[in-house]
């Protein structure tokens, strides 16, 4: 079972690759924020993935943030960049569910320190890419026609021939 968490404007959403080097800086950033009184925590809860070397991690604030707060502090935090450029495009838009989090079950439990209703769950079984994301129900439901939408393009195998190399 997956659980489809939407991000509520009071939660940062943190999808950390490289955990071990990463959270470090990450860590020594939010208590920074928070020291300087830019961020108000009310709980971190830290949930492993299935993926080797990668976390996701929930902060939630006493205050509220619009979008393009949460994003920016959700790359500061060291959550991946892509997300969070992809989240920017959803939100400028219009597209429902920007934010997103799917996470297994198991994650959620065992004092995660996160409580909440999960916002929709899916039982697809491999991870969430383009061609899972056409058939999931709940990426269906949450974000219809656009579950799939590109906003970069793929990364091309060709050399670029508009920008030399140095």
């Amino acid at each position: 079972m997956n659980y489809w968490y939407v991000a509520r404007p009071n939660e940062l959403f943190l999808d950390i690759d490289n955990a071990p080097r990463s959270l470090k800086h990450a860590r020594a950033r939010l208590q920074g924020a928070i020291e300087c009184g830019k961020l108000n925590v009310l709980n971190v809860a830290v949930l492993p993935s299935r993926s080797e070397n990668h976390i996701h991690a929930i902060i939630t604030l006493e205050e509220s943030l619009i979008d393009y707060e949460r994003y920016a502090w959700e790359v500061i935090l060291h959550g991946d960049i892509y997300r969070a450029c992809c989240n920017i495009m959803r939100t400028h838009n219009d597209i429902p569910a920007a934010d997103i989090l799917i996470s297994p079950c198991w994650m959620f439990r065992n004092g995660s320190g996160y409580a909440r209703q999960a916002d929709d769950e899916c039982k697809c079984h491999p991870k969430h890419k383009a061609s899972i994301m056409e058939t999931c129900p709940a990426a269906k439901r949450l974000r219809g026609k656009f579950r799939n939408a590109g906003f970069f393009g793929k990364p091309s195998k060709n050399p670029c021939t508009i920008w030399p190399e140095l």
